[in-house]
């Protein structure tokens, strides 16, 4: 469509419209005055009561006057709440009241669709969508098509036809669809005409401080939003785009006042008011508050699985200017990583050389309760020979979990594989008589390491491991070469 084109169809809608908008005070002339304090609950934000007053309305009378702006509302409140379970339920209700009305039934087809739409169940409400388009006199089918219109980026407006708009949100729809083409001229037309027939009505006001946001311009802003306070002094979010507003705008004592009367009112759950309180006593210079603030914030969005990392690099600098010059109390010194020698069975030998990686990838072991996480676990098993003990390494494991105590067989600790040596890695390593130390003492010894052939290595012991591998890897180049004499170390 040609942007002269649109213009002219929006001072068209606009001139048909001119005393159209069905707003509070023509709700009460008309006797369903509970439209008009529905609509002013949605104004300010209180959803939960704005849906109790629509379907208290309908219930009390299906066929009142203006039922269709009752029921594109009521969606409108749950939709804003996500209470899927309700729009389900007014799904049904308007499949049932559509084929109890023949006359009505395309207009009840189409608040259908938009449930449809609300519920993310796109597939229903194109196809609906699509059934709507030889309505080209009803505004409910014509917005139905331009919601999906607006999903399926079509860039076309079916509202903006010879309908006048009568029902708010129809309104709100054409208004969203301007601002998100960015069709700025347009727009303004529209907002202006909302405002002149409805001067306490929160879209124009909404549209206005966005647009001051976006340009920059946060003192405008800040002017806006506190009119959206006066006129709606209820609204949390009104409040909170003043406060945000003029934290923009480097007023940060006036932002603080707005905030805190805000937690003094009881909303301290509300993780995006105590969030901002944070980061405006951090440019005060109030790091306990902020840090308090910003640390109550962080706990609400994790609780209730939101993302927070955007509040998490303001919180870790005003904690670091709260310590000074002391050390950050969740930094923890690296833990000596602590090596186990495990003797195998003949049984447990052949299932780890003959295994498949994925059969062995993961192992649940006793080794009693002394392991921790990133301990190395060198698998092995023994020989007898003239000269002694032989030990052959065939597995190397890291310690994935604490000691987890069974009632039975003691403490288990999860493995996960690090290396396979199928070969084997021959090495020669004195055993010495360990001394029960106090923690050894304190220990039973069925909870032991060495109960379940587990022994500790010293750090010799692992420098004459490292150099097995390496002998080992000059041993396969020099067999390759036709010399296999083995330098293996002894110990």
């Amino acid at each position: 469509m040609m942007r002269a084109q649109l213009l002219s169809r929006v001072q068209r809608t606009c001139e048909l419209s001119q005393r159209t908008l069905l707003t509070p005070e023509k709700a009460y002339a008309h006797g369903f005055g509970g439209y008009g304090e529905a609509l002013r609950f949605m104004w300010s934000g209180q959803y939960a009561e704005a849906a109790s007053h629509a379907s208290a309305m309908l219930a009390e009378n299906p066929d009142m006057v203006g039922r269709f702006a009752v029921i594109r509302l009521w969606i409108e409140a749950l939709a804003e709440q996500a209470d899927r379970p309700s729009l389900r339920l007014v799904k049904e209700l308007l499949l049932t009241l559509g084929r109890a009305n023949p006359e009505d039934q395309a207009t009840y087809f189409a608040l259908r669709g938009l449930a449809h739409y609300e519920l993310d169940e796109l597939d229903a409400a194109r196809f609906m969508a699509k059934c709507c388009e030889d309505y080209k006199a009803d505004p409910y089918c014509l917005e139905l098509r331009q919601l999906v219109s607006n999903r399926d980026e079509q860039l076309t407006f079916p509202l903006l036809t010879e309908v006048p708009l009568v029902d708010y949100y129809h309104w709100q729809t054409v208004a969203r669809t301007l601002l998100a083409t960015g069709y700025r001229d347009e727009l303004n037309l529209i907002l202006s005409s909302i405002r002149e027939q409805c001067p306490v009505a929160s879209l124009s006001h909404l549209f206005e401080f966005h647009l001051c946001i976006e340009a920059g311009f946060y003192a405008a802003a800040a002017l806006v939003a506190e009119r959206m306070t006066e006129l709606y002094p209820d609204s949390v979010d009104y409040r909170y785009y003043q406060a945000y507003a003029l934290y923009e705008d480097a007023d940060y004592p006036a932002a603080r006042k707005v905030l805190a009367k805000l937690l003094a009112e009881g909303h301290g759950d509300d993780p995006e008011v105590t969030g901002l309180l944070g980061h405006t006593h951090a440019k005060l210079g109030n790091a306990e508050e902020a840090a308090r603030c910003l640390q109550r914030s962080v706990s609400l969005l994790k609780s209730h699985g939101l993302p927070y990392s955007h509040l998490s690099l303001e919180l870790s600098d005003v904690e670091e200017e709260l310590r000074g010059d002391e050390l950050d109390p969740t930094l923890t010194m690296p833990q000596q990583t602590r090596k186990w020698l495990i003797n195998l069975s003949p049984r447990r030998y052949n299932e780890l050389v003959t295994g498949s990686t994925e059969s062995i990838e993961r192992l649940l072991r006793p080794m009693g309760p002394e392991p921790r996480l990133g301990d190395i676990c060198f698998f092995a098993t023994t020989t007898r020979s003239p000269q002694g003990t032989q030990w052959k390494i065939v597995a190397i494991y890291m310690v994935d979990s604490l000691p987890m105590c069974h009632p039975v067989d003691g403490y288990h600790s999860a493995l996960r594989l690090v290396a396979r040596l199928p070969d084997g890695l021959p090495v020669d390593i004195e055993m010495s008589d360990e001394q029960p130390g106090t923690e050894t003492r304190r220990v039973h010894k069925r909870d032991q390491h060495i109960t379940y052939g587990v022994y500790e290595l010293d750090n010799y012991a692992i420098d004459i491991i490292e150099e097995a591998v390496h002998l080992s890897r000059e041993d396969m180049i020099e067999r390759r070469r036709g010399s296999a004499q083995s330098r293996r170390p002894t110990a």
